[in-house]
């Protein structure tokens, strides 16, 4: 081998190991805790305290938590709340390229057996923030005149969910229908023009390039949390909340952020649901890739293995620590002989699909009770022109509805031949599904899907893993994995090595005084084995219900 050719491997060498070192650097270095006032402007770093943790959870509201002696200095600060001018509190933590931020929800004083006094503050992340902003029917008309009645929005995924906030943040900053906080202000008065003043502005994306899954949003007064949350689990999506700081780099090009503090709201699609995605495979064989394919039923839905797979551009970086989500490469051992398992302890829950054919309905389709009605009255108008009767339609039809009313195109019932073929010849024959009380209308086709999903095979997997062991968790750049990104779990006792791709539900990263940082992680979703779409029923009738009042059905 020439002496350069040794020279370049040389090299590769130095950085690689290089690279190594500076994570196993960063990866030791403490996590660093800063508290702000309510406007958030930097009190002090806070450090000596007795304890701290902090927790991420997928598109809900975490919990954080830190435990001073009662002689600190920031816990004076902060239970001595009537000599400050702003009364909330805030907190930051960084850590592995992750930041949690929140908002003291309350601080106790204790005093142990001893005498010996301490205080907690206890905080509420900042996904709390979207638990406190409706989602009005008509975001740009006036509380007093909401029409129509429901706020319907139906599109991508991420794009509705999206605009349905951006809409009700403009409302409550734009000052539409209520007086700014400083009427005497002029710049308060032309703050809705300028979302750079706001204290949560979300992030934009492309209409056109949106390939979320499709969605219908409806809301009446109801937080924007909870209209999200089927939303967000069926399309595998993560809320991103992050605020800025001056130091951080701009949320996206042409920004423009200068307060600290501006609360960034993003929603990230981590599901790769219809491009190519690994869903399971083998340890020695790697994840299986595949394709979703629709049915011309509407209900039915296949993976298909591709047989030609594309590499994710972010793997190609040189040093690129992540999980790309069309094609995620991490898996947690199980069945390690010499015992050395990666993943701490694991369950694996199979159920088979249950039925192959749903009925829904029970009244008739739009427009044929009516339609029959309207004929009737007609040919008894008709009839009172030739025969001197009067108003002898409505009395034919007061008479006949009750023999045709809800008889025609009043039920509608799908058979799943791909599930009835994987079931084998003796199954369960068929089930009565709720929710689409009209047969053959989109709340129908909703409540079908429903049904066939309520009764599917189901898989779940949750795991206990630990950090560096062996992989890194952090955030931009920092960790191999974090929050909503998939990973695989073995299967413990499959003896092909059987994996299955669950996504990160939950992380806490909990230090003190006596002990050093550390994570916990929580893959797949326990729910899974009980009822998965108790929300979605209700969704179907939150559709119907809107749809109903709009007069549309």
């Amino acid at each position: 081998m020439a002496n350069a050719d040794l020279d370049r491997l040389d090299s590769i060498y130095e950085a690689a190991l290089s690279r190594r070192m500076r994570r196993a650097d960063i990866r030791r270095k403490e996590p660093e805790v800063y508290i702000y006032d309510g406007d958030w402007q930097l009190v002090a770093r806070c450090l000596g305290f007795y304890d701290a943790s902090f927790e991420w959870k997928l598109n809900a509201v975490g919990a954080g938590q830190l435990v001073l002696p009662y002689e600190h200095h920031l816990a004076k600060w902060v239970i001595e709340h009537w000599r400050r001018k702003k009364q909330n509190v805030h907190v930051r933590v960084d850590k592995d390229g992750a930041r949690w931020t929140g908002r003291l929800s309350d601080a106790v004083t204790e005093q142990d057996e001893n005498g010996v006094r301490s205080v907690t503050l206890n905080f509420l992340h900042d996904m709390e923030e979207l638990r406190h902003i409706q989602v009005w029917s008509n975001p740009l008309t006036p509380s007093a005149v909401q029409f129509p009645k429901q706020f319907i929005l139906a599109g991508p995924s991420v794009y509705t969910l999206k605009l349905s906030l951006f809409l009700n943040l403009f409302r409550l900053q734009g000052n539409l229908w209520s007086l700014p906080d400083d009427p005497l202000s002029a710049r308060s008065w032309l703050q809705g023009l300028n979302y750079k003043e706001w204290p949560i502005v979300v992030k934009p994306s492309s209409l056109l390039l949106d390939d979320s899954k499709w969605t219908v949003l409806v809301s009446r007064f109801k937080n924007w949390l909870d209209m999200a949350e089927t939303t967000l689990g069926d399309g595998q999506l993560m809320v991103e909340c992050r605020r800025w700081f001056p130091g951080d780099p701009q949320p996206w090009f042409g920004a423009g952020l200068y307060r600290p503090g501006q609360l960034v709201i993003d929603i990230v699609d981590k599901s790769g649901w219809f491009s190519e995605t690994a869903i399971g495979g083998t340890i020695a064989g790697g994840f299986i890739r595949s394709g979703l394919e629709l049915a011309d039923n509407l209900v039915d839905e296949a993976r298909a293995a591709l047989e030609f797979v594309s590499e994710p551009e972010q793997y190609k970086v040189s040093g690129f620590l992540g999980v790309a989500p069309q094609k995620p490469w991490i898996a947690y051992r199980t069945n390690v002989r010499d015992g050395q398992n990666t993943a701490e302890s694991t369950s694996f829950t199979w159920q088979p699909a249950t039925v192959g054919q749903v009925t829904v309905g029970g009244h008739s389709m739009p427009g044929v009770n009516e339609g029959i009605s309207a004929s009737i009255k007609l040919a008894g108008a008709l009839a009172s022109r030739y025969f001197f009767i009067p108003d002898f339609g409505g009395a034919a039809d007061a008479l006949l509805a009750p023999l045709y009313e809800d008889v025609f195109l009043a039920f509608q019932t799908v058979k799943s031949p791909l599930r009835t073929r994987k079931l084998g010849w003796s199954h369960y024959y068929e089930n009565f599904g709720s929710g689409g009380d009209k047969a053959y209308t989109l709340s129908s086709l909703l409540a079908i899907r429903a049904e066939f999903w309520r009764t599917r095979q189901r898989v779940s997997h949750s795991m206990h893993i630990g950090d560096a062991s062996p992989y890194l968790i952090g955030e931009n750049g920092q960790g191999h994995f974090f929050l909503g990104d998939r990973v695989g779990g073995e299967v413990p006792g499959a003896p092909d090595g059987y994996t299955v791709v669950e996504q990160v539900k939950e992380l806490k990263l909990s230090w003190g005084a006596d002990s050093p940082h550390e994570w916990e992680i929580t893959v797949g979703d326990p729910n899974d084995v009980e009822d998965p779409v108790e929300n979605a029923l209700e969704r179907i009738r939150e559709v119907t219900g809107a749809i109903h009042d709009l007069g549309v059905i």
